[in-house]
């Protein structure tokens, strides 16, 4: 079944129907703005033809591409960076934090929980391996990016060190990368993945204090609608819950 594109708002599309499941890995969005395209995230390595059809669908050329933001270093959301900055020269915007495992200066790790899982799978780290890609831009917290408005980035560590979250208050929409996910309701990455939980609830409880309609995610459907009151409401039910942080 061929993935189809979904326009979250005018000039916000998710270039995939599949809502960050099954082979298609992490969602991948487009931010039009006028002429100027940027991509955030690029999916499991082998997702680049799908990606360039997409833009070419919405009538735009691969060279309109002029930047990739990405949420964090993980496999399923850079696995196609290497192709898709190849064909369009786009440029790389990261967080310095994560900007080492996205260059190929650190190992990217493998989960590092429940701790056998962790020492079984370390000799199987080429699975999660990636082409390294030299990053661009740096961007830490408070950064302002000439998009849609202004996006501001929110670092939220946690799921990984330079994690981030793309804050457009102009639209009312926050793009959430791996600090939640919606499957069957909000919840909280994969444990295995996440390298610090305290820090990845603290990120939480943060941007719950923020005001947003919309909410997209790197797995699982966009919350259309009182999307800030629903993650204050999530951040208020892990506060009842122990097995959280440890």
């Amino acid at each position: 079944m061929p993935a189809i594109v979904t326009e979250i708002i005018a000039g916000v599309y998710l270039l995939s129907g599949f809502f960050g499941v099954g082979v298609w890995g992490a969602n991948v969005y487009l931010l039009v703005d006028g002429a100027d395209l940027t991509l955030v995230d690029t999916g499991f390595l082998g997702r680049a033809d799908r990606i360039l059809e997409q833009v070419k669908e919405l009538g735009y050329s691969p060279s309109d591409i002029n930047r990739i933001i990405l949420t964090h270093h993980h496999a399923d959301h850079v696995g196609s960076l290497a192709d898709l900055e190849r064909v369009t020269q786009a440029e790389v915007i990261a967080h310095p934090a994560d900007a080492p495992y996205i260059d190929g200066t650190l190992p990217r790790p493998g989960p590092s929980r429940p701790q056998w899982l962790a020492n079984f799978l370390s000799r199987f780290c080429w699975l999660w391996a990636t082409e390294p890609v030299e990053v661009d831009t740096l961007v830490n917290d408070g950064d302002v990016l000439p998009i849609l408005g202004g996006i501001e980035i929110l670092h939220t560590p946690g799921h990984t060190p330079g994690s981030i979250c793309l804050y457009l208050p102009e639209k009312s929409l926050l793009i959430a990368g791996d600090l939640l996910a919606n499957r069957l309701g909000l919840k909280l990455p994969s444990r295995g993945f996440t390298v610090d939980t305290v820090q990845e609830l603290q990120s939480i409880n943060r941007i719950a204090n923020l005001e947003f309609d919309i909410i997209s995610f790197g797995h699982g459907s966009p919350i259309m609608h009182d999307a800030s009151q629903a993650v204050a409401d999530f951040a208020d039910s892990l506060v009842q819950s122990p097995v959280i942080a440890k």
